[in-house]
Parts: structure tokens; C-alpha cells; sequence
């Protein structure tokens, strides 16, 4: 017996998807509020990717739990899937035009320097390399046999190295005053969102298309 898909590991596979949903809650509104405190360019980028991030795991859970449902027919699972799929596809669309409008900002930044403030910079970034870090650990186990965890944990392998980067521009700031790491640094996670957007989009659409 494969005691991966017994009922006991099912359950404990969602707790874990619940703790880290509700870590990574709080640090989205953390980057949010600090990043516009701050004026850093690099933790709003980091919020929006980590706001994907939040979309892909609520999708996730739904899709554990469902699976939980024996009494499931293939129309509703097909069904699910579809609108997972939909949900999904208007999450990339909204991730795109929020890439687009971070990098023209972050260019515009990197033309025009503007001030940041470093210690909430600082601050922040490391509160998010702490909870980034112990969302990788608690989904480490489950990733390599569960694909619809395999992308939620990539994707929380990618914030905390993205993490990384806003602490580098951090200390560039509070140290160096350095202000246009900043918008180097929110680049780089523009292009983070850029790649996750397009993943996402393009299994969205075969899922709609019907080749899922």
C-alpha cells in the first residue's frame, strides 16, 4: 500500500498547504505595506509575484481536497480542473500587466533614482527569507511525488532567492545608499514574474483546450 495517498497523509499534506498559506498571507501584506512605506520598487515586485504565488496555492489546496472526494464523478472533476484552469488564466493576465507596469517603473527608477528608506527594507527582507525558507522545508518532502505540489514549491524556491535580492539591495541602501539597486533588483523579479506568467498561462490554456 502506498501510504503517500492514504487518508492520514492527505490530511496532513493540507494542513501543511494551510500553514504555508497562511505564512505566506501575512508576508504578502508585510511586502505590500512595506514596500510602500519604504518606496522600494523591489519588495512591490516581490509582493506581486508572491501574490501569484498565493492564487497557485489556493488552486492547489482545492485540487488536494478534491481529490479526497471519492464519490467524484469525471464531469465534476473535469469541471474543476476548467475552472481552475479559468481562475488560473485570469491570475497570468493580471500578473502580466502588473510586470509590465513594475518594469516601466523600475526603469523610470533606475533613470531617476528615488530615496528608499534601507532598515524597513532590510527588515522586511529578511522576515521573507525566514518564511520563504519554511515553506520550502515544509513542502520539501511532499514535492517530488505530488505534481500539483512540485510548482508550489518551486515557486517558494524562487521568493526566497528572490528574498535574497532584496536584502542585497537592502544593505546596498542602508549601507551604500545605493538607491538604484532597488530598481535593478525589482527588475530581476519582474523577470521572475514574467516566466511564472507565462507557465502558468500556457498550462491554463491546454487545460481549456482540452489537451490536459
Amino acid at each position: 500500500m502506498n501510504t503517500l495517498n492514504t487518508p492520514q497523509a492527505q490530511q496532513q499534506k493540507i494542513k501543511r498547504l494551510w500553514w504555508v498559506l497562511g505564512l505566506r498571507s501575512g508576508l504578502f501584506l508585510v511586502e505590500l505595506g512595506t514596500g510602500l512605506w519604504s518606496n522600494s520598487l523591489s519588495l512591490l515586485a516581490g509582493s506581486g509575484h508572491l501574490f501569484s504565488d498565493l492564487i497557485t496555492l489556493g488552486v492547489t489546496l482545492l485540487a488536494t481536497w478534491f481529490t479526497q472526494r471519492r464519490t467524484a464523478t469525471q464531469t465534476a472533476i473535469s469541471q474543476n480542473r476548467r475552472l481552475e484552469a479559468g481562475i488560473a488564466l485570469l491570475n497570468g493576465v493580471s500578473l502580466a500587466i502588473v510586470a509590465i507596469l513594475l518594469g516601466r517603473e523600475a526603469i523610470e527608477h533606475l533613470q531617476s533614482p528615488e530615496p528608499v528608506l534601507g532598515l524597513p527594507l532590510l527588515g522586511a527582507a529578511g522576515l521573507s527569507l525566514i518564511i520563504n525558507g519554511l515553506s520550502v522545508y515544509l513542502l520539501h518532502n511532499d514535492h517530488h511525488h505530488d505534481l500539483n505540489l512540485r510548482g508550489v514549491f518551486l515557486h517558494g524556491v524562487a521568493d526566497a532567492a528572490s528574498s535574497i535580492g532584496v536584502m542585497v539591495a537592502a544593505l546596498a541602501v542602508y549601507f551604500f545608499n545605493w538607491v538604484w539597486v532597488d530598481a535593478a533588483i525589482s527588475l530581476l523579479v519582474v523577470l521572475l514574474i514574467c516566466l511564472s506568467t507565462i507557465s502558468l498561462v500556457g498550462d491554463s490554456l491546454r487545460v481549456l483546450r482540452g489537451r490536459s
